[in-house]
């Protein structure tokens, strides 16, 4: 994914948090292009409407709407619309293990969700302390009470999407197993479609492991792979110049009509065609 900018914290910040107001009437440019972000960024709408893309699926906000992106995600504006949000871009390193393992889980089904009004409050309130603070980071002392801040919307933040999680009612054990199979999957563009690769990496037969894809996400997990490889597919379709041969390959995929076959079988066109279309 060379070709899909990537953002780092450190182009941004020399401290890695850092945060932004954004609506029709502020002078903060809203970044519209694709790209990815090294950086985790939560972002929650006081009012208004817009709409966000996060790898192919598009998301409608509006007032007391929060959305979550992981480090890494595609994503971008569709559509600005009226809306007043407040963004916060944090790094991993500030973020503690069970807070990136509940994130990871909400990323599975990755939708937005609302908060109450106190919540939005509350946030509004720490956000318009974080950014009154942002530019007076003169020594060791205001860049930690600028990371409590910081930290504590996280918290806020993760708490909702924590209870989202539990009502779902998913097998511990499961959720992990899923988690350690997405991110095996996420290590190379080269998808192997092999279950019993991944079985045999988590250490659990490949009956097993295609039961636990199916509890958590609700398809199989050949199916799981599949829908893997085919949104690395329509990311190098759309943000890259490489061929649909070349694509084929780099996938892992040798047999560039079968990949073809595929591809059309999974999105209802062919390679090409929604290469055309979507870039139209």
């Amino acid at each position: 994914m060379a070709d899909i900018p990537l953002h780092k914290a450190v182009q941004q910040s020399d401290f890695g948090i850092f945060a932004k107001e954004v609506s029709p009437f502020s002078p903060n440019r809203l970044i519209n292009y694709t790209h990815r972000d090294s950086y985790y960024i939560f972002g929650i709408v006081e009012s208004g409407t817009c709409r966000i893309g996060i790898d192919f699926k598009d998301c409608d906000l509006s007032a007391g709407s929060v959305i979550c992106t992981q480090p890494h995600q595609v994503h971008r504006i569709v559509d600005k619309g009226d809306a007043k949000s407040f963004l916060l871009f944090i790094d991993g390193v500030f973020i503690d293990a069970p807070t990136k393992q509940t994130l990871a889980e909400y990323a599975l089904s990755l939708i937005p969700f609302k908060i109450s009004d106190t919540q939005r409050t509350e946030l509004i309130q720490l956000f318009a302390m974080i950014l009154r603070r942002i530019g007076e980071r003169e020594n060791d002392k205001s860049k930690t009470v600028l990371q409590n801040l910081a930290c504590t919307v996280v918290g806020i933040i993760t708490d909702v999407a924590r209870k989202i999680i539990g009502q779902e009612s998913k097998n511990r054990r499961h959720i992990e197993i899923t988690l350690a199979f997405k991110e095996l999957l996420s290590a190379n563009e080269q998808i192997n479609r092999n279950i019993s690769h991944y079985a045999e990496s988590l250490h659990i037969s490949p009956v097993y492991l295609n039961e636990v894809i199916k509890n958590v996400t609700g398809v199989s997990v050949s199916r799981y792979i599949q829908n893997e490889l085919i949104l690395h597919a329509k990311r190098m379709l759309v943000y890259t110049s490489l061929t649909v041969r070349e694509i084929s390959t780099h996938l892992g995929i040798d047999d560039y009509a079968y990949f073809t076959r595929l591809f059309t079988k999974a999105v209802g066109m062919s390679p090409t065609l929604y290469r055309k279309k979507y870039l139209e």
